[in-house]
Formats: C-alpha cells, structure tokens, sequence
C-alpha cells in the first residue's frame, strides 16, 4: 500500500467548516512492482571494490576501539580505588577518630584497626563511588573509541583523514 499526501485535502481554516470529512478521497491502491522497493546495500559494493582497504580499517578499528577501551578501564580503576581510599580515609578521620578521643581506652583500637572503626554506611558510600567513578570511565572510554572508529570509517569512505 503507498502511503503519501492526499492533494484533495486542505488546511485552510476558512475552508474547514465547509468542507465535509466524507468529502476526502482515498488515493488509489495499485498492485505493480513499482510498490516493491529494493535495497541495494552500498557496504557490501565497498568491500568488493577495496578488499584490503576494509581489512586494514577493521584492523585499524580493532586496535583503536582495544587501546581506548583498556586506558579506559585502567583509568576507571585507579580513579575509582582513589576516590574510595579517599571517602574511607576522611570518613576514618572525621567520623572514627573523634569517636576514639570520647571513649577512653578505644583510641588505641581505633588506629590499630582503621577498617573496623570506620562504619557500613561509610564502607557502602565508598564502594558505590568508587564504582561509579570506575563506570564513568569506562563509558568516556567506549564513547571515545567510538569516535576514533568513526575517524577510521571516514578515512576509508573519502580517502582523507577529517579536519
């Protein structure tokens, strides 16, 4: 069925209270093969023409996309286990120390065992940032490898690099 504009209606509203709807003609329907619409696939023409060409840009995309992605995740980890160490080291400095100056003999307990003296909230907070920041990384880094990707696909189509 061809879906396309009607020329028989109108959008004036001067004409729309004397216009009835019964009035609107339904475009005609013909069965012929000019409804039938083939797709001819423009990559697959491409990689007939140039072979190697495709092959060192799949190549070419592999190592962008492994090298971003890697930076990435080391990145993400060494960020993230900082701004863990961080929360945990502030909230043992403000939270656990002073607890250990009010109760008397605790204190000694308190540097002793820094991880135990710290409490579940603190240690939950930690972690959830610690993995936010990590996954923030990691998601720059895929949007970053997608766009070198998309550079070497542009490099392949116009044979120049973009400016």
């Amino acid at each position: 069925m061809e879906v396309g504009l009607n020329p028989y209606v109108s959008f004036c509203a001067a004409q729309a209270n004397n216009t009835q709807t019964s009035n609107v003609q339904q475009p005609k329907t013909t069965n012929s093969k000019a409804d039938s619409v083939e797709f001819s696939s423009k990559k697959e023409t491409s990689e007939k023409k140039h072979p190697v060409r495709n092959f060192i840009a799949n190549v070419a995309k592999f190592f962008a996309t492994t090298t971003e992605m890697v930076k990435g995740t080391f990145k993400g980890v060494a960020y993230g286990l900082t701004t863990g160490v961080a929360i945990l080291g502030g909230s043992w400095l403000f939270d656990a120390l002073p607890k250990g100056f009010r109760k008397g003999g605790s204190l000694k307990e308190v540097c002793k065992n820094p991880i135990k003296s710290i409490g579940t909230k603190s240690k939950i907070i930690a972690g959830a940032a610690a993995v936010g920041v990590c996954a923030y990384n990691i998601i720059a880094a895929k949007l970053k490898a997608n766009q070198k990707t998309a550079n070497v696909d542009h490099q392949l189509k116009t044979g120049h690099r973009p400016a």
